[in-house]
């Protein structure tokens, strides 16, 4: 390749994805990844090519996201279609896609293994998108109250659940597991993944409410789910704690003014801030309850309970009011 032919290429695609690929989020899939794959008798580190992989599938759906929700931060820093542009974006998370297929398809790992890869990757990317399109279509203000509990659930089992999913039973397919772990592992990282957008969902409501107490300007908060109206699961919850008008007022008052939408943080968090933090840390205490009956090990079990950990404390330091015409009609997260 000619010199400025590969450097057209450097600035629009791969300067950007470095850049991208090297801001810090939660590396709970890596981490995930890494434990699944001792646990299934893999020895040192997983391959590079897996975890290359996983993370590249990741960023890759990230800046999608941020382009299909017109976010505005990712990762403390600006989303890369606003530095970049959209269509520089689109084409630098679709390529991630395919560079994700080609770590596996180019890894030293025995045909089989890298056949089983391959299927479960495209798999969980099929499903992603599935659950990204009912993401994207299913406002609360359009949805039936008492569709919001399943159609949250949906997309939080597609989406999240199915990518940490995905990263568990890859751990398991390169180490070669047994079919018993197979059975069990990765149905446990789906359950965590469920848990982990209940704490993205929870933890950006929080930040909204917290803007009164903090100087904070409208670009800086991240306000996307609030602002396209998507199904998370604060508004499961409060459909559980008070009356569906309540709920519907709160929901029609999306669209009018980031004012409105913010008041709206508020009052919402207020009711259900720590009655999600509480369904939360009882769906991250069951997931380690069922791991202990599975895994002996007490070292598999200390480094998830870490993970679960971090999923299940709050970012929030705030007071909160509790229970404004609530009720106590469901305690149990689906």
């Amino acid at each position: 390749m000619k010199s400025h032919v590969k450097e057209l290429l450097d600035r629009s695609l791969f300067e950007p994805m470095r850049d991208f690929k090297c801001r810090q989020g939660k590396r709970i899939r890596s981490s995930l990844l890494q434990i699944s794959y001792e646990m299934a008798g893999g020895i040192g580190n997983v391959p590079a090519s897996v975890s290359d992989a996983i993370e590249s599938l990741h960023a890759g759906s990230l800046v999608i996201d941020d382009v299909q929700d017109d976010s505005r931060s990712r990762r403390g820093r600006v989303t890369l279609h606003q530095s970049i542009g959209v269509p520089l974006a689109i084409n630098a998370g679709n390529w991630m896609y395919f560079h994700a297929l080609e770590c596996l398809s180019d890894s030293p790992l025995p045909p089989e293994i890298r056949s089983r890869l391959i299927e479960a990757m495209i798999h969980t990317a099929r499903r992603c998108h599935e659950g990204q399109a009912i993401d994207i279509h299913a406002r609360v203000d359009q949805v039936p109250i008492e569709h919001w509990d399943d159609t949250t659930s949906a997309i939080s089992l597609m989406k999240t659940g199915s990518l940490v999913e995905l990263a568990v039973r890859m751990g398991c397919i390169a180490a070669n597991a047994p079919d018993r772990l197979l059975s069990v592992l990765p149905v446990l990282g789906r359950r965590i993944g469920i848990a982990l957008q209940m704490r993205n969902d929870l933890d950006e409501l929080a930040s909204i409410a917290q803007r009164r107490h903090e100087d904070q300007t409208e670009d800086s908060i991240r306000d996307d789910d609030l602002r396209n109206a998507r199904m998370t699961w604060p508004w499961v919850w409060a459909s559980q704690r008070t009356g569906h008008a309540r709920c519907r007022e709160w929901a029609l008052r999306l669209d009018r003014s980031t004012q409105d939408r913010w008041d709206v943080a508020q009052e919402l968090f207020q009711l259900v801030g720590q009655h999600g933090d509480q369904i939360i840390g009882a769906v991250v205490s069951e997931q380690l309850r069922l791991l202990a009956e599975h895994v002996l090990d007490r070292r598999f079990l200390d480094g998830i309970g870490e993970i679960l950990q971090t999923i299940g404390r709050p970012s929030w330091p705030i007071p909160i009011r509790e229970g404004i015409h609530a009720d106590q009609t469901s305690e149990v997260a689906r």
